[in-house]
């Protein structure tokens, strides 16, 4: 079970399993469209830790969700020359093959 972001940072690309609630606190994160997860939620995974989940059919849990899915880092990048500080930005997301209300 993926915990910390030292954990998801190793784990991008697979097939990983998380637990969370689906927060009504929604902070701000990077977003996208896919066809075929039109479903977005965003998922606490603890206190500090929230993450964006895209699924094929809507999350309906009250309580505690376990989903299971590829783990991808999403972001931006800043190239431009002119600034001499170049920054990286990106946090990690979940493509849901399946979840379950625990």
């Amino acid at each position: 079970m993926l915990t910390k972001r030292s954990d998801l940072e190793r784990n991008v690309g697979k097939k990983v399993k998380i637990q969370g609630k689906i927060s009504n606190v929604m902070w701000q994160h990077f977003t996208m469209k896919t066809i075929n997860h039109p479903y977005m939620n965003y998922i606490d995974l603890d206190e500090t830790l929230q993450i964006v989940v895209y699924s094929k059919e809507e999350i309906t849990c009250k309580t505690n969700v376990e989903l299971i899915g590829e783990l991808i880092k999403v972001g931006n990048k800043e190239n431009d020359p002119r600034y001499k500080i170049h920054d990286e930005f990106f946090e990690y997301q979940l493509i849901v093959d399946s979840w379950k209300c625990i």
